[in-house]
Order: C-alpha cells, then structure tokens, then sequence
C-alpha cells in the first residue's frame, strides 16, 4: 500500500512538473491588461484604460500616438485573426497549413486582391505626408511593436510560424478582404446561365433574372431584384468570415423620446472565432471616436462620438462581370475581341506549400479579367470555353483609406458627405446621424456605366465590344437622402430607388428585412434604446405566414391529421403559429422542412439533385420564393418526369407538407418537443484551428440555441434541408443602437468577445449576453469607464 502511494504521489508530482510550466507559458500568451511598457516609435505616453469587456479606451497626446496604441492593443487581441485575413486575401496559407489550402489559394491568387493592395500602396503611400497616410503608418507601427516585443499568441506555436511585418500593402490587403461580398457573379451567372440554357427563360422569371424582370428592375420605384448569391463554397473554404448583409436605420428628432436622433446598426456576417469587429474607444486632443475596427484597418468603419454617428450595410451592386471568351480555333492561346485575334496574358507564379515543394500556377487574363475555369469548378464544369472576370477592383485607383479617414474625422454633415464620394471598390449604404438633428443616407461606391440591354445576371459575349465596361457614374448618380420628411431612413441590402433613370444592376436582398424595419418604426410614435432592441431582436416573418396560409389552405389538413396523433397535432401547432422563429416553436421546423420538400419537389425534377442542393439556399431562389408560391402557373410547378400529366401547384403544396411530416417523424423523431427550433437552430462560433478535433472543444465557442431565421431583421441565416439540424452560418456581428439625447452611454454588443486570444477573460464573455438578446454599454466618460485595468505605454528605445 505504501508503495502505491509513492506511486500516486510520484504520478502527481510528474504532472505537476509537466503541466505548471505548460500553463505558465500559456498564461504568458494571455494580453496584458495593466502594467507599463516602454515601446519604441512612441512620442509620448499613452494610457490604455480597458473596461470590464477588455475595450480599451486610448488617451493619448497626439494622433501618432494614438493609432501607435490602437494597433499595439488590437494586435495583442487579433494578431492572428490579423494574419489570417493577410495570407487568406493573399494566397498564402498552404504556406503555413499545407496543401490542402491550395485550392483556396489558387482562387485568391487569381481574384488578385494582393496584387491589387501592392498597387494601391504604391500609389498613396509614395509620398506619406497625408494626415491618413501618417496616421496609418503610426498603426503598423503599433502592429510591428507588439511583434517584436509581445509574446505571440498560442496558435503560432501549434502551426509553427511567426508573423511578418505588417506594411501599408497589408492595410489595403484587408481593404481588398471586405470586397469578397461581391463575388456574388461567380457563383450566380454561370448557374443561372446553365438553368437558362437548358430551360429557357420562362424557368428564370419566378427568380427576377430573365432579361425582362432584370430591365424592368431599374425603372419601377418598389421592385426589389433577388439577391445575392452567398458564396457560402468560398466561406466554408476560408478560415476568415465574409461579410454578408445588414440593418442600419436613422430616426430623426421627432420620433425620438429623447427629442434627439436615434441610429441602429447590426453587420451580418459569417459566425467564426474572433468576432469580426473589434471595438476602441480613441482620444486626443481634437478627436474622439468610439469605433469598430476590422483587424488591419487604421480607421472605424462604423462608430460615433458625442457629435455624429454612422453604420453600415453593403450595398451589393454588381461590380462584376463574367465574359465567356471564343478561343482561336487551332490556337487557345488567342482569343476574339472586337473582330481581333488578341493574346492571353499568363502569369506565372509559385505557391509556397508547407513541409513541400512550391507548386507553380499560372493565370491566363483577357482584356476583361483573370479565367476562372481552372479555380472554379462549377464552371469549368458549364463550358469548355474560358470565363474571365471582369471587376472594378482591378480598375480602379481606389480612395477607400482616405474616405475611412474623412468619415472618422468629420465636423458635420458636409464633410462626411465628401468622405462619402471617396468611397469606391466597396458599395456601401451608410446612415448618418448627429447631435444637431441632422440625418442622411448615401448609397456610396463606384457602380459601372451599363446598358438596360445587357443582362448582367447571365455570363456576357466577350467577342462583343457592346458588352465591355463603359465607366463608373458620378456620385450625384448614387441614391441618397437627406433629412427626409418622415424622419426615418433605413436600409438592409435591399434595392434602392433609381436617380433619373440610373441603372443599378445588383445582387439585392429581397425586402422583407427592410419592411418589417419600416413596419415597427411606424408602429410607436417616440423610440427609445430600450424600445429598439425589439427593432434588432425581431424574428417575425409575415412572408412566411402568407405561404403557410397558402399552403394551409391548398391542402386537405383534416386527411393528415387522420392518418396520425402527430400529424395531427404537428399540423394544429403550424396552424397556430405566429410567424416567429423563437428556440420553444415546433412550427418554424415544420414549415422549414415543408418548404424544402415543397421546393425540392418542385424543381429537382428540372435542376437534378445536385444543382437542387446548390442553390437552394441562395438568396435569389430564398428571394422568389414568394413570387414563385403565387404564381400557380409557374412551368416549375409541372414535374418534367411525368410525360402524360401536368401537375398542379396544389398537387405540389400537398405533397411537400407530407414529406415533411413523414421526415420530422422520422429524425428528430416522434416527439413533438424534439421539433423545437432551438434544438436543431444552434449557433456555433468556429475558430480557424477549432475546424479540426480536438481544438474544436478549446477554441469554439458554443453551441447555443439561437432565435432567428433566414428572412427575419434578426437574420440568422441557415440552409435549407428537410429534418435539421440547422446550424446558424451568419448573423449580426455586431449590435449597435445609439441615442444623441445621451450619446455617452450608447448600447452596443458583440457575438463572442473582444479577444481572439483564448487565454483572455474576454475570448467569449460577451457570447451568452449576445443570445441573451442584451447589451453592453459604451462609456465615453472617462469617469463612468468600469476599469478592468490600466496599461501606460511609454516611449522607448
């Protein structure tokens, strides 16, 4: 016995030697809180005072200083998250994960966004004497500081590299990442060219995309185009999230009980681990602003001070296009434009790959683009002929940086509107509001000059000059509104209306999001932030109410219901149900899985399986399916497979409602609480090392039931299948609802935490509150800030 226990005891003292060094060091990659520091670069000391949340709050004597400590701070919090976006945008991570990202890195090599931030960098930063150019410079310096002096966080150890300098290239690198919203047309044109192809137009017009419904589109004020394509294949390939769409909206004075202007704001993004935005509150003399940063970015894309606030959601005009070139025949090497025979350009490069050799790659452009055939599948898999991309980011000299900095430096109105004509590569709908009452709007980006003739939804004639750009618009042809009679502005990725004539071919989302918003701000007459969370938490749908009645209606319920006690009482439940997709409703997976097998029903026949499961859940088949449930004579509805007979819409509805009821029974089973859509609807935050076993139980934050849908103002976006499970993929990255009556203490909120390191008290200590449905509150008062701690930054040498 004895000896046991010397075993016991030796058994102990051996973990203890292995495990306290261990956890020591880990504890050592934990950011620092308090304390001081002396750094080179500084001119002056600053005093990071971070609240209970871990947002710092920057005083500092100068701007230099300020953004040195801005980037010092959020480097210490996301230098991976940092370094994911830079060799993701930039083709890079076979480099440090290996070959099985090559075919990422392919795809981003040939959609040259690095190239693209090597040339914007070289442009502005030539001559740095700008105060944007300074100001961002003083940023990498903080980046470059904590490099070299902090302790990098864990996973640079577990993958084994170190991070390089970060340099102004890299600034417009992440610039480039938030533009991958746009790659909409790669995924959607060939698609909806192939559907055309084989089925004719009439199968395209319940989508809006046939030629007449995408010409009708630009001259009728309410019609709303269906929308982006989310290039969910590129998500789930990236381990950075892609931005997807938003709500933003504005009240004026007089529908404020405050009798001060009201702005909300909520980004949708893909889920992961870090949160996307990271927040900071900076200070110096002549400048404050309370803003959300994107990691590598010097300046606050959305945020407020006591003066003015701002949010955003994209504006998703279709800055692509597809060309389908006509090779030589005897010769792939040219191809025909404008009756030449002109050469393809080929660049070749070699793509570094961990623990192996460099594999080469060569991109083959036209005048138009880079070809995508040998990165894309799909569309290689479409023709044999090279597709190449034409997209304004190659074409423009842009001015994004500097319009970040107008924005975060306005002193009113006017100079926020310049800052909005600067605006280029990225289409943006910004709301605007201030402490003087003022309110705006601007639909901001750079849109291509188009023909109403061209169908920019299909793949275009390359040999056809009539196709090829004709230049961007002046900014007074963009939408915007200023102080508009009805004291309401709002926007969530939805079509906006044309000014004079001007056509604005896009990738929108259908209205619902934007109406509901419009629906409840007319619904009360004085809004409060108490009253606007309800605003932001709304998960009500009225389109899905109309097809369950339509459904309910076109059906023999009473036969279902007699053919069991579920049925029966699963077919009561979605009777009864209201429209919300709450965690406790049963009804929001039946109709889910009802109108899965209604659409599959309906179109698989024509698409096959496989194309079926692809575009299911894309937003422009997401978008028609209102259009398409009350067309009854939509040629979709006939089942192609069926020769002899030509079924019905009802046929149709009531078979859908019976593979749905036969599905649910069978998984998750025949308990009607098992339905619940919190049990299958579950949100998950994925780290980019938490993909894999067993890291997912260190670095994933989750799983939680999750209110929300697809087509709800709180959208929690999820495919579409028959019997679940759910998981969430995007949603709000960020809550925002700000009062001028009292603009020290706005209300703001995000999904996981501030930190991307694990070992901070921060990782995911705002993740519960956010599911919750609550909020933080952003101090600007110094002496309201709950201190958490205090870290002076000295200089040093």
């Amino acid at each position: 016995m004895k000896n046991f226990k010397k075993f016991l005891l030796g058994l102990a003292a051996l973990v203890l030697i292995l495990f306290v060094p261990a956890w020591l060091w880990l504890k050592s990659t934990a950011p620092q809180y308090e304390g001081t520091l002396e750094l080179a670069g500084l001119q002056s000391s600053v005093e990071i005072v971070y609240d209970d949340f871990g947002v710092p709050h920057i005083y500092a004597s100068n701007a230099h200083d300020a953004y040195f400590a801005l980037g010092y701070a959020q480097t210490q919090e996301r230098l991976f998250q940092m370094e994911m976006i830079r060799r993701a945008t930039s083709g890079r991570l076979a480099e440090i994960l290996g070959e099985d990202l090559l075919t990422i890195d392919k795809i981003m090599r040939t959609l040259s966004i690095r190239k693209f931030a090597l040339q914007s960098a070289q442009n502005s930063f030539a001559n740095a004497s700008d105060p944007f150019k300074k100001q961002s410079l003083a940023y990498l310096e903080g980046i470059n500081s904590f490099i070299d002096n902090g302790t990098l966080p864990v996973e640079f150890t577990l993958i084994g590299f170190e991070p390089e300098h970060f340099r102004p290239e890299d600034i417009y690198t992440a610039i480039g990442y938030m533009s991958l919203s746009f790659t909409a047309a790669i995924s959607l044109d060939p698609m909806m060219t192939g559907i055309r192809e084989e089925l004719g137009e009439d199968y395209l017009r319940d989508l809006a995309l046939d030629s007449l419904s995408n010409a009708a589109l630009y001259h009728a004020q309410d019609r709303l185009l269906s929308g982006l394509f989310k290039p969910f294949a590129l998500q789930e390939m990236l381990p950075v999230p892609i931005w997807e769409g938003s709500n933003n909206w504005v009240m004026g004075k007089h529908r404020s009980a405050s009798g001060k202007v009201l702005l909300a704001n909520d980004t949708h993004i893909a889920y992961s681990q870090p949160a996307v935005w990271f927040e900071a509150h900076l200070n110096y003399p002549g400048f404050e602003m309370f803003g959300y940063y994107l990691a590598g970015i010097p300046f606050a894309l959305m945020g407020h001070n006591r003066h003015y606030g701002w949010g955003l959601t994209i504006f998703p005009f279709d800055n692509m296009d597809l060309y389908l070139e006509k090779t030589k025949p005897g010769n792939s090497g040219q191809y025909r434009h404008g009756g030449e025979w002109l050469d393809f350009e080929v660049d070749e490069q070699h793509i570094p790959v961990k623990d192996g050799e460099d594999v080469p790659f060569s991109i083959r452009s036209s005048i138009h683009g880079p070809e995508l055939n040998p990165v894309y599948t799909h569309i290689a898999e479409t023709t044999d002929e090279p597709v190449c991309l034409w997209w304004s980011l190659h074409h423009i000299e842009t001015t994004a940086l500097k319009a970040l900095y107008g924005i975060n430096n306005a002193k009113n109105l006017n100079d926020f509107e310049q800052a909005m004509k600067r605006v280029d590569i990225i289409g943006l709908n910004v709301v605007y509001g201030a402490s003087d009452d003022n309110i705006a709007w601007w639909a901001a980006g750079k849109i291509p000059v188009r023909t109403p003739q061209i169908n920019t939804m299909l793949m275009l004639d390359g040999s056809d000059t009539a196709n090829d750009f004709k230049g961007f618009y002046s900014f007074d042809k963009n939408p915007k509104r200023i102080n508009p009679p009805g004291g309401f502005i709002g926007t969530s990725n939805n079509a906006p209306i044309p000014v004079d004539g001007t056509i604005y071919p896009g990738y929108y989302f259908p209205g619902y999001r934007a109406r509901r918003i419009r629906e409840l701000a007319e619904s009360h007459d004085h809004w409060d932030l108490g009253s606007m969370r309800s605003i932001q938490l709304d998960v009500k749908s009225d389109r899905d109410l109309k097809i369950r009645n339509l459904v309910m209606e076109s059906v023999d319920a009473d036969a279902l219901k007699n053919q069991n006690e579920l049925y029966a009482r699963a077919l009561d439940t979605l009777a009864a149900w209201d429209g919300n997709y709450t965690v406790e409703s049963s009804a929001a997976t039946l109709y889910t899985s009802m109108l899965y097998h209604i659409l599959k029903q309906t179109m698989a026949d024509e698409l096959g399986d496989e194309r079926f499961d692809k575009i299911v859940s894309t937003v422009p088949l997401r978008s028609a399916v209102e259009r398409l449930f009350f067309n009854p004579q939509s040629p979709w509805w006939d089942d192609v497979r069926t020769h002899d007979e030509k079924e019905s819409r009802e046929e149709q509805l009531a078979k859908g409602l019976q593979l749905a009821l036969e599905d649910l029974a069978q998984n998750p089973g025949g308990d009607l609480s098992a339905w619940r859509w919190g049990k299958l609807h579950t949100l998950t935050h994925v780290h980019p090392i938490g993909r894999k076993e067993p890291f997912d139980k260190v670095f994933n934050v989750g799983p939680f039931p999750k209110n929300g849908g697809n087509e709800v103002v709180d959208k929690e976006a999820f495919n579409y299948n028959g019997h679940g499970p759910y998981p969430v993929i995007s949603g709000p990255a960020m809550r925002l609802l700000l009062d001028f009556g009292s603009p020290e203490k706005a209300l703001s909120i995000l999904p996981t935490g501030q930190s991307g390191n694990v070992m901070s008290p921060h990782y995911d200590d705002q993740a519960q509150m956010f599911v919750n449905g609550e909020y933080r509150t952003r101090q600007l008062n110094r002496a309201d800030i709950p201190v958490e701690g205090v870290l002076v930054l000295k200089p040093g040498k």
